[in-house]
């Protein structure tokens, strides 16, 4: 949490401590001709989720380890630079879902950036959530866990609220021992903090989706009561879910009580906006494996069908592979 006992000359120094920026892209070049087979792709074993080489071998397409890979084609030196450039493809699998050999290195390994993009929406959502926390912080008003995304959305666009928002600034200039003419150095630590929480915006979502999907869960349940079988799968399938998506929701919530105070907040921001990224990265990782169970259920309705019951088979499946440990206390 931060620390509200700062004192002003620090809080200036940590404000103008500008954070990473966008670093130039760089490619992952390799020099071996086996790197240059058309259609090949780095990701990782849908089995195994270890960072494979996926390439089309005559009628067949093989998954090479890169254990395998280093020994066949001669990688195998801890100084060769393909064998080096491996263990970064490794690493990039956690922020994307395929590589291919040529592609940029995700901007997360070189500068902390994001290498995934946003929409204008999520960035109005986390505008809105900071400007209704300045609001809060100047008189008391509800807090933004209190609105939608819709509200937060619209928020900031209001002419009276913006002028409220110009007065907050002077104070929050005030309250960091800044003078009266730095308050625009307010603002543009402010534009940062909004850059890299529209980042937790769009996560909310996607964890709000995986949220629905236990709900709409929850109503099959019911459903299928009479039918023993599905019904006690589905049972299964809400006990497994539930950890997870509550964990993600936990940590959406650290960054919300983290941020809330924007002045707090932008008293130690470069720290912030580091916790921020390693949430967002955390976050990320960890909802690329659910993409295909949203996608799935995506406009599903709570309604018995042979469709729905597939769709409860695959999302067991997918919970008792990557969430088994959570089954121990379930008979």
């Amino acid at each position: 949490m931060n620390d509200p006992t700062t004192q002003a000359g620090e809080s200036e120094s940590l404000m103008t401590e500008a954070p990473r920026v966008a670093a130039p892209a760089r490619r992952f070049e390799f020099a071996h001709k086996v790197f240059k087979v058309e259609g090949a792709v780095f990701q990782l074993d849908r089995q195994t989720d270890d960072p494979v080489y996926s390439v089309d071998l005559g009628d067949v397409r093989a998954n090479l380890t890169f254990t395998a890979l280093r020994s066949a084609f001669g990688l195998e030196a801890p100084d060769d630079p393909d064998s080096r450039l491996l263990d970064e493809v490794a690493r990039g699998l956690a922020f994307v879902r395929r590589i291919r050999p040529g592609d940029t290195v995700p901007s997360e390994l070189l500068d902390g950036t994001a290498s995934w993009t946003v929409s204008d929406q999520h960035r109005a959502i986390a505008r809105g959530r900071i400007t209704v926390g300045l609001m809060a912080w100047m008189s008391g008003n509800r807090s933004a866990q209190q609105m939608s995304m819709l509200e937060l959305a619209k928020v900031s666009e209001d002419p009276e609220t913006k002028g409220r928002v110009q007065a907050a600034f002077a104070k929050l200039a005030d309250e960091l021992g800044l003078p009266p003419e730095r308050k625009g150095d307010v603002v543009g630590q402010i534009d940062k903090l909004v850059d890299e929480l529209t980042y937790i915006e769009a996560l909310r979502e996607r964890v709000a989706r995986a949220r629905r999907v236990i709900e709409v869960l929850k109503r099959l349940r019911a459903a299928y009561k009479r039918e023993r079988g599905v019904h006690d799968e589905i049972e299964r399938t809400i006990a497994l879910a539930e950890p997870p998506v509550a964990k993600l929701e936990g940590q959406i919530a650290e960054v919300d009580g983290q941020t809330g105070e924007t002045a707090n907040a932008l008293r130690t921001l470069p720290r912030q906006i580091a916790f921020i990224r390693e949430t967002r990265d955390r976050l990320h990782a960890a909802l690329m494996k659910w993409d295909d169970i949203l996608e799935a259920w995506h406009g599903v309705a709570a309604e018995r069908s042979a469709t729905v019951q597939r769709l409860v088979r695959d999302t067991y499946r997918f919970v008792a592979r990557y969430f088994p440990a959570e089954s121990e206390w379930i008979r």
